[in-house]
């Protein structure tokens, strides 16, 4: 009953919270400024910051706490052993095994696990807030005192083994692990879990990397919900006021360089389709370029009206989707343009994509174009802040990445701050097709002809994809 009762509340939640996050101080989107519960901060004497927003608006309560490290922190050929001890950490404490863990979850009807990323390891609870004292103890206990079973760690392990054998069958992660490792290339963020990889990681592994990443030296703890301020400080002092600091320092990430052009094409014989992806090195998230740059792949490829939805799905009916953006990590990004064909049109796509990016590189943007963009993000902005889950995944990036405590408050306005000049810039620096490297994954055998002219292929079997 409780899950359900958390269900139906996560519906009516964006309905409630739209009322306190748009306000419009004058007529038309882009006047659009963002009103929300003020966030208080504050930092135990351990270290640990606190990030907490009181919203009474549902009984729910979201709790992530946000540990810097993450992937980049793991060794090559240990590659993957912070994901897996993050997948882990929920799977049995010092105090409940993994089934008695589970079952007091689930009697609450509630959310609590965990995950890694590039940057950062991220533990989450999400549950009613009448259960609050016994869902921070389980997220207490989860944190602070994981046992890392080995019959768990050897279910995980299969589990990812059998992900890692089957994964050549889905085209689209291929091209995305293909293109990971090549715009990263000699750098962390490059590395990835493989079958061998993950064949020899030991618990041993994982302890060193639940040890390496989860400590409160640099933790970060964000609640949103129906609290009491001052209750839930006291409450989370009581649970992790007292953890000592671990000494432990991370390895240093340098940042990324700027990836060579490359061209590659991974060869799946039964292939009915052809995927595609063009890309390149972009900027880590704490760049000048990072609201210019947002606001340019939105022309670009962010929408049902950006240029290259237009051009290559509309007038041309070469895919059902394509799409630009930028990922941006803590020490360095990319600029990707997604899409998919068939094979018959392999290089029509190719061509017709590098076209619109070399047009948009050369003469960049219109005005026009740009105030429609603005009033696009705007409401798309709307929903990132809507729901309590959205709020403290907003605030526990703010924090992580050091970011103005009015940064959501003033995200609309930044946005409009972007001249043209700014994304004409962002055009020329990244979308020039000069720059970008090219991933296909096809049957090679079916696209040769279609390829002439493009020098310096690199062919690889499916099968070298994961191992």
């Amino acid at each position: 009953m409780k899950t359900q009762l958390i269900a139906s509340l996560k519906s009516i939640t964006g309905s409630a919270m739209a009322a306190i996050v748009i306000t419009a101080t004058s007529v038309g989107v882009c006047a659009q400024d963002i009103k929300l519960p003020p966030a208080t901060r504050m930092t135990l004497p351990n270290g640990i910051r606190l990030v907490l927003m009181e919203n009474h608006r549902v009984p729910t309560l979201v709790v992530n706490a946000v540990f810097p490290g993450g992937d980049s922190t793991d060794a090559p050929a240990k590659s993957g052993a912070t994901s897996l001890m993050a997948s882990l950490i929920r799977k049995g404490t010092q105090n409940r095994n993994a089934q008695k863990l589970a079952e007091e979850i689930d009697f609450l009807g509630a959310a609590l696990g965990g995950g890694a990323g590039e940057d950062k390891v991220t533990v989450s609870l999400n549950l009613l807030s009448r259960d609050t004292d016994t869902g921070l103890e389980l997220f207490a206990d989860v944190i602070r005192n994981p046992s890392f079973p080995e019959e768990e760690l050897e279910r995980e392990r299969q589990l990812g083994l059998n992900g890692l054998e089957s994964i050549r069958e889905n085209l689209e992660a291929v091209a995305g692990l293909v293109l990971h490792s090549t715009v990263y290339a000699d750098h962390p963020y490059g590395e990835q879990m493989t079958i061998e990889r993950l064949k020899g990681i030991t618990r041993d592994d994982i302890v060193n990397a639940y040890k390496r990443n989860v400590a409160p030296d640099h933790m970060i703890i964000v609640a949103v919900g129906d609290f009491n301020l001052n209750k839930m400080a006291a409450k989370l002092k009581a649970r992790f006021g007292d953890w000592p600091k671990s000494g432990v320092v991370l390895p240093k990430v340098p940042a990324v360089p700027s990836s060579p052009k490359r061209l590659i094409l991974i060869d799946k014989a039964d292939a009915t389709q052809t995927q595609v992806r063009l890309f390149r090195t972009g900027f880590p998230r704490n760049s000048r370029d990072f609201f210019a740059a947002e606001v340019a792949s939105s022309i670009l490829g962010g929408g049902f009206t950006s240029r290259l939805t237009d051009e290559i799905r509309v007038n041309r009916s070469l895919t059902y989707n394509i799409s630009s953006g930028f990922e941006k990590n803590l020490k360095g990004g990319a600029f990707e343009v997604n899409t998919f064909t068939k094979i018959e049109s392999t290089r029509t796509i190719i061509d017709a994509t590098n076209s619109v990016l070399a047009k948009t590189a050369t003469t960049g943007f219109t005005e026009k174009e740009l105030t429609k963009v603005r009033g696009f993000m705007a409401g798309l902005f709307a929903i990132k802040v809507q729901t309590p889950e959205a709020l403290a995944s907003q605030l526990g990036d703010m924090a992580f990445n050091n970011l103005p405590d009015d940064y959501l408050q003033t995200y609309l306005s930044k946005v409009r701050s972007v001249a043209l000049s700014d994304v004409n810039r962002i055009a020329k620096k990244y979308f020039d097709p000069k720059g970008l490297s090219l991933v296909l994954v096809t049957a090679a055998s079916k696209v040769d002809k279609q390829l002439k002219g493009i020098n310096g292929i690199e062919i690889r079997p499916v099968s070298s994809v994961g191992k």
